[in-house]
């Protein structure tokens, strides 16, 4: 029994239980850290890459746009029966879109995968052309032909084991089209 009392009351071998809980701390720190810039990594991704998907959308559009070069303006306008009117698409964009990031159509969205892993879901996706007016009232104040999309970005955190939520990102990207002299 006295033996039993002894090694109760010994410090021997009491830094083992600290050494393991600092190293413990250590991984739960540096594995927030990683997640946190791979979930920067993916959101920077697709908002650049959503800006060159409206830019993209916007030079498909060329064929569209009345050249008002004198001017110093152009719009979507097409000329028909004696009247101006807007010949803007935007179906190109989600075909150029799932080009660009190599997502592909679902039921709640575009999604892309790595391997059987979902990497990000684009859901919400809603893309405003903007036309030039053929007259601007003010053109030192001239208003681009632009591109505006909102989007949510799903992304499913690798940290916490899946019991956490998908982290959702609202996000808006703005593009202007200007030709080129």
């Amino acid at each position: 029994m006295n033996k039993l009392k002894g090694v109760l009351k010994s410090n021997r071998g009491s830094t083992s239980f600290w050494i393991v809980a600092v190293a413990m701390f250590l991984i739960v720190v540096v594995a927030t850290g990683l997640e946190y810039l791979r979930l920067n990594v993916i959101a920077q991704g697709t908002r650049n890459g959503m800006e060159s998907v409206i830019t993209q959308a916007c030079t498909a559009n060329y064929d569209r746009l009345y050249n008002g070069l004198r001017e110093g303006y152009s719009g979507g306008y097409q000329l028909d029966k004696g009247s101006w009117k807007e010949d803007i698409n935007t179906d190109d964009a989600y075909a150029i879109m799932d080009q660009q990031f190599g997502t592909k159509s679902d039921g709640s969205g575009h999604a892309k995968y790595n391997g059987s892993t979902l990497e990000f879901r684009i859901t919400d996706l809603s893309i405003q052309m903007t036309n030039t007016p053929l007259t601007p009232e003010d053109p030192e104040r001239e208003q681009k032909f632009s591109g505006t999309a909102t989007y949510t970005v799903i992304i499913p955190l690798s940290f916490g084991w899946r019991n956490l939520p998908p982290l959702e990102i609202p996000m808006k990207v703005k593009a202007d089209y200007s030709a080129k002299f």
